[in-house]
């Protein structure tokens, strides 16, 4: 029997996202995928900024943007009512490229924007980049070919079994925790009995179409460029009958049909079928894949049981919309791999796994709802080019809608409101915009990020644990300083005097978790420095309330 800290079960982005979270953290993991390698299916194709911050934190970043698009390419997300020669282009979502962005981030500085812009790379092109660092890293145990059977939980550990697919042989492996990463069908959800709900958005709550349409999808090569772009350029081409998506600018493309009629029976010949619903010539060098599936809403009810947790697509289900599953699995990850490894290495308390649910759950819940909003345009245009009226009020209509990937208040701006590891100030939590991130240290938040005087980002300077972030450096810190290495919690203490930096972030001392969420913030460290630091690490008293009155008003928060 092997034995190791933590079994994470599925190799995707999110399984591979929480195994290099915890290598991060120095916790060994056995990494178990019942599939040969890295999907062939290019399913996501767009990983957002707060993402990114996180890639980059790991030390993924510029890998995955050699693997991705490249900088230059826009956003752009056509609209028309079909490719043919009839067809007619109604609207068109700018966004800006990778490279803009930079600019963007660079010349604004203001605190609103995010330390790494977004990436388009489809999964097929990203799931490599993830197994390689994966692989090479010396605590993960990747083990491909081993399907998850069952588990078993006591007081101290999981007895989990497998089957290595190679050979037939059973496999078993003991662990402190065992992470489902294994998709919507999760075995390790349902070896532990968690069923899942439709979170009130599954039933068309605010309107809408009630029941989803099922999809056939096809993935294909062409340089046809001169066909495809005939109403302009475009990263996504939406029409009430099917969607195009360049998923590398270098010839590959998906199909996807989105009325049922147009594939039942699946086609026998999936380039010609392609050519017939689009009534275009297009030149189709290669098939790669196709796939029939029916999006769902759907989360579970509770994202733990015992030592057993869950993450991505085996938490949370939702309509690709916005590009929030990925997304919202790999904050998953991140949330949950700091807090194992924190237990794992000693200093994390019996509190802390508790606040991963609380804290997870309801962005998993607010995305879902986010996809839906965005799903609902493209029923409304529907709607709309059903009753056969003019054009002009529909394109009216498309153009005065964002576009699904810019709603980086949604991507950026998720506040664990209410955990019982962050410290509440006592002060009313901040405006908030879907579309914009404002930039706030209240805590739970993801702070404002800066470029400093010296050119560099104020979140490359913070610590790989806990970070203090001292914005007065006079010496007010070490008390906490103190308090945290007597619980063995490690914090990076960071100086920095810059006056636009004290600006944005409103208060002279912040406590950063290893996610980057703010975890307490003040003027000056409270009497007991110790109830912060075990409040932050999962070990508070469960009698233990938010700071005192008298301190919160002494931290001279707004």
């Amino acid at each position: 029997m092997d034995n190791v800290p933590v079994v994470v079960v599925g190799a995707g982005p999110v399984g591979m996202m929480a195994a290099l979270e915890l290598a991060h953290h120095g916790v060994e993991c056995v990494l178990a995928e019942q599939n040969a390698g890295p999907t062939l299916h290019p399913k996501m194709e767009f990983t957002n900024p707060r993402t990114m911050e996180h890639h980059a934190r790991l030390g993924l970043a510029d890998d995955i943007r050699k693997a991705g698009v490249p900088a230059g390419y826009p956003f752009d997300v056509l609209w028309s009512t079909g490719l043919d020669q009839d067809g007619e282009r109604l609207a068109v979502w700018h966004q800006p490229s990778v490279e803009q962005k930079w600019q963007e981030i660079r010349e604004r500085n203001d605190g609103s924007q995010p330390s790494q812009p977004y990436q388009r790379i489809s999964q097929a092109d990203l799931e490599p980049v993830l197994l390689d660092h994966c692989r090479r890293h010396p605590l993960i145990d990747v083990r491909h070919h081993w399907r998850f059977d069952s588990l078993q939980q006591d007081a101290d550990g999981v007895t989990s079994t497998f089957q290595d697919l190679t050979n037939g042989t059973p496999r078993t492996v003991r662990s402190q925790y065992i992470v489902g990463c294994d998709g919507a069908g999760s075995a390790v959800r349902q070896a532990v009995g968690i069923p899942l709900s439709g979170g009130g958005i599954a039933d068309g709550e605010g309107g809408g179409i009630r029941d989803l349409p099922v999809v056939f999808s096809v993935t294909f090569r062409t340089t046809d460029t001169e066909r495809l772009f005939r109403h302009g350029y475009f990263w996504h081409h939406f029409t009430n009958r099917y969607v195009l998506i360049s998923l590398d600018e270098a010839g590959t493309w998906s199909f996807h049909a989105l009325h049922q009629s147009d594939f039942d029976p699946p086609p026998a010949d999936p380039a010609a079928w392609i050519r017939s619903l689009l009534n275009v010539d297009l030149d189709i060098e290669k098939i790669l894949v196709t796939s029939r599936w029916k999006p769902q809403y759907l989360i579970a009810d509770s994202f733990r049981s015992g030592r057993v947790l869950l993450a991505g697509d085996s938490a949370h289900q939702m309509f690709p919309a916005g590009s929030h599953g990925m997304n919202t699995g790999a904050g998953d990850a991140v949330d949950l791999g700091w807090k194992l490894a924190a237990l794992v290495n000693g200093y994390g308390g019996p509190t802390l796994l508790d606040s991963y649910e609380i804290e997870r759950r309801p962005v998993g819940l607010r995305n879902m709802a986010m996809s839906r909003q965005h799903l609902d345009v493209h029923f409304e245009h529907m709607r709309l080019r059903g009753e056969g009226g003019p054009l002009a009020p529909l394109g009216e209509f498309l153009s005065a809608q964002p576009g699904e990937n810019t709603y980086e208040g949604i991507y950026l701006d998720y506040r664990y409101a209410g955990s019982p590891i962050v410290c509440a100030d006592g002060t009313s939590e901040p405006e908030s915009d879907q579309l914009r991130y404002v930039p706030s240290t209240w805590p739970g938040s993801r702070p404002p990020s800066v470029l400093l005087a010296d050119g560099s980002q104020l979140f490359d300077h913070f610590g790989p644990e806990f970070t203090l972030l001292d914005l007065a450096g006079d010496g007010r810190a070490d008390a906490l300083l103190t308090a945290a290495a007597d619980r063995g919690l490690p914090v990076r203490h960071v100086v920095i005097r810059e006056d636009r930096v004290r600006e944005l972030w409103e208060c002279d001392l912040a406590l950063l978790r290893p996610d980057q969420h703010v975890a307490w913030r003040g003027e000056r460290v409270p009497a007991d420095p110790v109830e912060i630091v075990d409040r932050v690490r999962g070990a508070a008293n469960e009698n233990t309330t938010p700071l005192a009155a008298e301190e919160r008003s002494s931290q001279g928060h707004r």
